[in-house]
């Protein structure tokens, strides 16, 4: 074990030759203030762990064991190689090579003697190892002794593993005040948990492997409103590999019989369920968990609250104006109080969130908007067009679905030629609403319908329900909105935000990653996505605010029109392996405003193989690493942006660093380049010292492209590298891989 331990730690000063570090799961994903516990940290690349960050929380960790889980086929791969060594080594007289060729046969030799030890656990676990499966994307466990200050606030905050090679992506790690316990398998049948039975309230956490059921038996008393909420999606929001993209949990719960007394499979359109019951008899219960099609592996994790716990299932109104108190009616269970006034932020438009609790019982949070226009009540009857509320044209109205085929209608005086803007926010602030707008002119006649409007800022709805029209009106007169649920629901939770007034033409911006790595010296390159409103296609340029001393941004546009763009970060003159948060903000001229806009961390998660969300993060944080071998700085144009027409080439000059020692050359690629550009210049290095794009004939006037550019270069053992392999050699070289930086190529009309 050692010796393979040697060898990675060699390849691993070659800098940047390993992947990043990736985290899959957390387990348990929380804990309580004041106590020391052990988490697992499955996920890949966590080898040579440097330390543990928790974000906003006074969380130490220590990482006491490195696993990491062999390929069912390393044992077979090993015996080959050992095989072909031991015949080299017959033939080899040289001393040296002989020495390495045995070091080799050890290796093998571990490496067959680990798969002979896990071949045997199999066999000795059989039941235990029927549920795994390999997925080298969990093949790396890290083990950590974590201990969480008396004094952090429970709430969620963020992760992440920092290793040799880098800083890992993050995931949420909550901090709660309930006593917190886990499964002990077996325990797939109600008769398994025999046993034991602990009052209520308590937080549960496990995992879900294949074909895997958790039961867990406790004691209540009659007349208890239990709350059983579990968060599944929550902790680990999509996975890439997996349908429907994430873990879909489902709760059954048991009397002592075996009877079954409720189930539930999600709550509403969130796939995490939430299961209220109150108790029929004191006595002991039992809560089975599993997922739906009775799939699971290690990230399949879940923590659930349980017991008599306040539980707010809406709200209402579902925002407010800025800078203001503003009555907010609670719906729920067991909750402390019904009414509350909430303090709004001057930040408009943003979303708060709103929670209650008592001591360690502290209630879900419900998200609440915020808005600059003044607000205003539904008022009832309004179901019919000549019974529409009358109202004026910038407005924000709080109101209700309140039943099945129920609608809202409001009418308004427009004037010819006026642009205007109806939203309504619903989904985006949990509630069931399937919102559809119709717009009615003067005459009563349809003039615009809408269903769904995507919010790619949303990043955690997989259901876009909302409703929004954009519209210039034809004439002058009287004009009626209605809304109502498209499926014909409704109910007292069906709230919804509408949100009447001129065209405001807006951006958002989100930011990815949100962990980000760069060597010393050197460059590495995020993506700015700008999210466009109402019609907004203006430039917006971005900044480093408040940057820290030696991180610079090069000077970073997104076009008009443009939906993104790439843009570099540098490091130069910073101590290595210090972390710093980042904050990005864009400024945009809109007609006779200037609009400034945080960006906001995410990160781009696939689901399902195939859909991508960008989902919000806490913070932006910034990792300096050691500096690369070799390194390069580009001369862009001052403006930011290479212009160029059609059929001409773009010239790009710059520098390459190498650390002493080091004569390798750079060869060139793009990332995901347009078709209408080519990199001319495949090398750059010592001769070449100009980097050539060549624009086809076939450019379209006016596009933008960001263009990534990457290098690599190879890095070889010497021969009196105690690792060096005299046979394989192709063994001995490693290709390094590393971005150059962003170039933004703006073709001319």
């Amino acid at each position: 074990m050692k010796k393979i331990l040697f060898l990675v730690l060699l390849i691993g000063t070659t800098a940047r030759c390993i992947d990043l570090p990736h985290i899959g799961y957390l387990y348990p994903a929380g804990g309580v203030p004041g106590t020391t516990f052990t988490v697992t940290v499955g996920g890949q690349h966590l080898k040579n762990t440097l330390g543990i960050h928790v974000s906003g929380a006074q969380v130490v960790a220590e990482v006491t064991d490195y696993t990491f889980e062999l390929d069912p086929k390393a044992g077979n791969k090993a015996r080959r190689m050992k095989e072909k060594m031991e015949a080299a080594m017959e033939e080899e007289k040289d001393p040296l090579l002989r020495e390495q060729l045995q070091h080799q046969i050890d290796l093998s030799m571990d490496t067959m003697m680990m798969a002979k030890a896990e071949r045997k656990d199999r066999n000795k676990n059989k039941e235990l190892y029927a549920k795994k499966q390999f997925n080298p994307q969990l093949a790396d466990t890290l083990t950590l002794q974590v201990t969480i200050d008396k004094d952090v606030e429970p709430g969620e905050y963020e992760l992440r593993v920092i290793t040799t090679n880098g800083l890992s992506n993050q995931l949420m790690f909550q901090v709660s005040g309930l006593e917190e316990v886990f499964e002990a398998e077996p325990n797939n049948e109600v008769s398994d948990t025999v046993g034991s039975a602990p009052g209520l309230p308590l937080l549960l956490n496990g995992q879900i492997m294949p074909g895997d059921i958790d039961c867990f038996r406790f004691y209540a008393e009659r007349g208890d409103d239990l709350v059983f909420r579990v968060q599944a999606r929550a902790l680990v929001p999509y996975l890439a590999d997996a349908v429907p993209g994430w873990f879909q949990a489902v709760l059954t719960l048991y009397d002592t019989d075996g009877k079954e007394i409720a189930y539930i499979d999600d709550f509403r359109f969130d796939p995490d369920p939430v299961l209220i019951c109150q108790v029929p008899e004191n006595g002991e219960y039992v809560l089975e968990i599993r997922d739906s099609i009775y799939r699971g592996r290690r990230d399949f994790v879940y923590r659930i609250a349980m017991g008599n716990l306040p539980f707010i299932d809406h709200i209402f109104p579902l925002g407010g104006p800025e800078n203001s108190e503003v009555p907010v009616q609670l719906y729920g269970v067991n909750l402390p109080k019904k009414n509350i006034i909430l303090k709004t932020s001057g930040n408009a438009p943003e979303t708060q969130k709103i929670a209650v609790g008592q001591g360690a019982k502290r209630s879900n949070t419900r998200p609440f908007g915020v808005d600059l226009l003044p607000e205003v009540f539904e008022a009832e009857p309004n179901n019919l067009p000549f019974q529409a509320q009358t109202i004026e044209e910038s407005l924000v109205i709080n109101g209700r679905i309140e039943k099945p085929g129920d609608y809202d209608c409001f009418r308004f005086e427009g004037q010819r030629g006026d642009p205007l803007s109806i939203e309504v926010f619903a989904r985006r602030l949990d509630s069931p609403l399937d919102a559809r707008l119709v717009l009615l002119d003067p005459e009563e006649h349809i003039l615009a319908i809408s269903d769904d409007e995507v919010d790619r800022g949303a990043g955690l709805v997989t259901h876009h329900a909302d409703s929004l029209l954009n519209v210039e009106l034809p004439k002058s007169g009287a004009y009626i909105i209605r809304l109502d649920d498209l499926q014909g629901k409704g109910g007292h939770e069906y709230a919804y935000r509408l949100r009447i007034g001129k065209e405001q033409p807006d951006y958002s911006l989100r930011v990815v990653p949100s962990s980000l790595n760069i060597p010393l010296e050197g460059s590495a390159v995020i993506t700015v996505h700008a999210l466009r409103k109402v019609g907004f296609d203006g430039p917006i340029e971005l900044t480093l605010k408040n940057a820290p001393e030696g991180i610079s941004l090069n000077r970073a546009i997104i076009p008009a029109g443009a939906d993104k763009t790439q843009v570099t970060l540098f490091a130069e003159e910073r101590d290595v392996d210090e972390l710093m948060g980042l904050d990005i903000e864009g400024a945009a001229r809109i007609k006779t405003r200037d609009v400034r806009r945080p960006a906001v961390p995410a990160d781009d998660m696939m689901q399902a193989f195939l859909w991508r969300h960008l989902v919000s993060a806490q913070e932006l944080l910034l990792r300096v690493t050691e500096p690369l071998p070799i390194s390069v700085k580009l001369d862009l144009p001052k403006e930011g942006i290479a212009e160029a027409r059609p059929g001409e080439e773009i010239r790009i000059t710059g520098k390459v660093f190498r650390q002493e020692g080091f004569k390798g050359n750079l060869r060139l690629t793009l990332s995901d380049a347009p078709e209408w550009i080519t990199l001319k210049s495949k090398n750059f290095g010592w001769r070449n010292s100009a980097i050539i794009l060549l624009v086809s004939e076939e450019a379209p006037p006016g596009a933008f492209e960001s263009l990534v550019l990457n290098a690599s270069f190879g890095v070889s053992k010497s021969k009196d590298d105690p690792t060096y392999n005299p046979i394989l050699k192709w063994l001995n070289r490693k290709t390094c891989n590393f971005t150059i930086g962003a170039i933004p190529i703006q073709i001319s009309e």
